[in-house]
């Protein structure tokens, strides 16, 4: 009899660790990273590779926990109560004696030795069953899903017919619900979108899991479908193109000046770009000793004989799908054209990179995106310059609106074609317009009113010392539209009648102004 019941304890004791090792698996598996797992299996790891088929086919390690969970848990309530039962009764029945000896009073005793081994087997079978072998699963997921992968795939094999069974059984029951072709229309169970991942980089930035410039990188991946070439390409005006009549001598002496890496061949004008000129492919052929010509032939060639053909994208193409076909077709240059078929401008390689790792200058980095501090608070810009790529540098959430550059920020903000001297009031900054190039803006100061404290009316006009007085920057009421005069600002007020400075955002920027996060 002792012998029997020792069994018996030990058979719950068994029940209990399956129902671990079946919970534990189904945490593991499903917690275990894929990236993990796919580097684990490509060093040559059978059990990971195993994992992987798992990952792929997730119905079967569930089916198998599940059916194990269930019989487990059946098999212990009905072994385990009735065995603690057994064992509890004796004594509990002695001590309900001193109520009496009456038959409703045993079968008390027995209802109450029930309760206690139903209550030791549910304590047993939650905490050593299910809540301890959970948390450790979740907190050793690869290491417990590479121990458990054979036993649970050979599990399967061997309860084959009967997940057939329930499997079609479930579908049936679903069936008469409604629930029909869900295996078509189901989400993927080890997928995530973008915004997911976004979410997920940006929990693990502000727990210190990831390095910050680390996650703007990992973020920059994922912007790149939401921005276009337009976004990243160098403007046509700042584009330095050759003539289809010039030599190499004429693109070495180019080159020397601003140290570009390809220049783009025009043929009549910069809207018919026919090719593109390597400096790497052109200064390779001079020092190669594969070509016959001296560096003088060289020198004298016309650019049609050393050029590439041009590769050509349109404005609205994003960058991902850019970057994929450049790094298919081995290309590092487009000419990015408007709708019209114009050329709008160029980009390259180290542009679409650039807008992962955000910008970088050396020695060829172009004048273009220079951007210089002058004071504490005073930057001069280059007009040339991506607001996106400002906003960052400056801590400055500049205005949405139908423009690229700086330039095209103030020329939208004015109406008009901006001139040297124009001033143009943000919220909690200050735009004034250094320097032009024909009718591009070419330089401007930015400076940060709400960082330095820099006074204001209360029609937001800037009184500061540095920006000059009202009469030397405004023109008169009888001449809104004239800008030949350097001194010229923003536009006359239509509704008031104003010479005074526009501030554009309604607020004045005597509020202070809010900073990115």
């Amino acid at each position: 009899m002792e012998m029997e019941l020792v069994g018996k304890l030990l058979l719950i004791l068994f029940l209990v660790v399956a129902n671990a090792f079946f919970v534990g698996s189904e945490i593991a598996l499903t917690s275990a990273r894929r990236s993990r797992i796919k580097q684990l299996a490509s060093t040559g790891n059978k059990s990971a590779r195993m994992v992987q088929v798992l990952h792929d086919e997730p119905e079967r390690f569930y089916s198998v926990t599940q059916i194990g969970i269930t019989l487990v848990s059946l098999g212990l309530g009905a072994i385990g109560i009735v065995t603690l039962t057994q064992i509890f009764d004796p004594p509990i029945l002695a001590a309900f004696t001193v109520f009496g000896d009456s038959e409703q009073i045993q079968n008390w005793g027995h209802t109450f030795s029930y309760i206690v081994a139903f209550m030791i087997i549910s304590f047993m079978h939650v905490v050593g069953g299910e809540l301890a072998p959970k948390v450790l699963a979740f907190h050793q997921a690869v290491p417990i899903s590479l121990y458990v992968a054979r036993t649970i795939n050979w599990m399967h094999t061997v309860m084959r017919p009967l997940i057939y069974v329930m499997n079609h059984a479930s579908n049936g029951l679903l069936w008469l619900f409604g629930q029909r072709d869900l295996a078509d229309s189901g989400e993927a169970h080890f997928s995530m979108t973008g915004e997911e991942i976004r979410t997920i980089l940006s929990a693990s930035e502000q727990e210190g899991a990831l390095d910050p410039q680390l996650t703007k990188m990992l973020r920059g991946v994922f912007d790149l479908d939401d921005h276009t070439a337009r976004d990243a390409m160098i403007p046509r005006t700042e584009v330095d193109a050759v003539d289809i009549s010039a030599t190499v001598a004429d693109i070495l002496a180019l080159y020397k000046e601003d140290l570009r890496e390809r220049y783009p061949v025009y043929e009549t004008s910069v809207d018919n770009i026919i090719g593109v000129v390597s400096m790497k492919e052109l200064l390779n052929r001079i020092a190669s000793t594969d070509y016959p010509e001296t560096s003088m032939d060289i020198a004298s060639l016309p650019v049609r004989d050393v050029m590439m053909p041009a590769y050509y994208v349109p404005d609205t193409m994003p960058l991902s799908t850019l970057l994929e076909d450049f790094t298919s077709n081995r290309r590092q240059i487009a000419i990015v054209l408007d709708e019209y078929g114009g050329t709008e401008g160029l980009i390259t390689l180290e542009d679409i990179l650039e807008e992962i790792v955000g910008d970088y200058e050396d020695e060829f980095t172009p004048r273009h995106r220079h951007i210089r501090k002058e004071g504490e608070h005073n930057f001069v810009i280059n007009g040339g310059v991506r607001v996106t790529e400002l906003e960052p540098k400056l801590n400055y959430p500049f205005p949405s609106g139908d423009y690229v550059t700086l330039g095209g920020l103030i020329h939208h903000r004015l109406g008009r074609i901006a001139a040297v001297g124009d001033v143009l009031l943000l919220e909690g900054a200050r735009l004034e317009v250094l320097e032009m190039d024909n009718h591009r803006i070419t330089r401007v100061l930015f400076q940060d009113s709400v960082l330095s404290d820099t006074d204001t009316d209360a029609t937001g006009r800037d009184e500061s010392p540095a920006a000059g007085t009202d009469q030397d920057r405004i023109p008169s009421a009888e001449s809104p539209g004239d800008s030949s005069d350097t001194g010229t600002t923003g536009p006359v007020n239509p509704d008031t009648g104003s010479d005074k400075i526009l501030d554009f955002d309604n607020s004045g920027i005597e509020s202070k102004r809010k900073r990115h996060p």
